[in-house]
């Protein structure tokens, strides 16, 4: 857990109008702005709504342009004491639900090599990498979403037995790190064939991540993951 200073008091009633309003006006873009507003509000039509008008321009587009954005600034509006965990659990619950809205509007090709997408315990961040899992799917891969836990060493498993290319691992506490690195380790003794790649927001700003994690690359977004992996097909 990150420590953190004492909570400010939220505001109500007309001032928490206009926190909502600002919240509405800060962000990337007028799409990330309007689905973060949705999402902190708690308001699933809303930001599903958002989601299905920019399907139009590719689920990349939907993810790094979007949902991405407006994650971090939940997440940076918790820590900085300006929301609580509830309104963080509650914005991220309003964007997964969203997102899995738009699952079957997409074409989904079958078949292609496959790919192992995972988070290191104890982390609780997962979205990063369903964009990733998803993304790869998109592009043509056979991509298996283990998450973490027993759902990760049973994709290590099957990574032992099957011809699996790829596995990716996300990570976005920098307090996972070493827990990243020794499952790349692991990965590397048991699977010496697969290529290992590397993400999240711990690792983004890491120098020379891909040396110190031991991985064979790393990337800072979802696409980049996917560009990367289509070299490795």
């Amino acid at each position: 857990m990150r420590k953190k200073a004492p909570r400010a008091q939220m505001p109500s009633g007309e001032g928490e109008a206009e926190n909502r309003a600002q919240w509405a006006a800060d962000g990337e873009g007028p799409e990330a702005r309007l689905f973060t507003a949705a999402i902190l509000a708690g308001d699933y039509v809303a930001a599903r709504s958002v989601l299905h008008a920019a399907l139009r321009n590719g689920l990349d587009h939907v993810y790094e342009r979007i949902v991405a954005p407006a994650l971090e600034e939940v997440g940076n509006r918790w820590y900085a004491n300006r929301i609580t965990v509830a309104d963080e659990h509650l914005a991220t619950a309003v964007a997964q639900t969203a997102v899995a809205s738009v699952y079957p509007l997409i074409p989904w090709p079958a078949g292609g090599p496959r790919a192992v997408v995972g988070f290191v315990e104890p982390e609780l961040h997962a979205f990063g990498a369903r964009m990733v899992a998803d993304l790869l799917a998109l592009d043509g891969w056979q991509t298996t979403f283990a998450g973490g836990g027993i759902s990760l060493a049973c994709s290590l498993e099957d990574l032992r037995r099957s011809e699996v290319k790829v596995f990716a691992v996300s990570v976005t506490l920098v307090e996972h790190l070493p827990a990243a690195r020794a499952l790349i380790q692991r990965v590397r003794e048991e699977v010496p064939r697969v290529k290992i790649l590397a993400g999240g927001r711990a690792i983004a700003a890491l120098p020379n991540a891909a040396q110190l994690l031991g991985a064979d690359a790393v990337a800072a977004s979802a696409s980049l993951a996917v560009e990367i992996a289509r070299a490795w097909r």
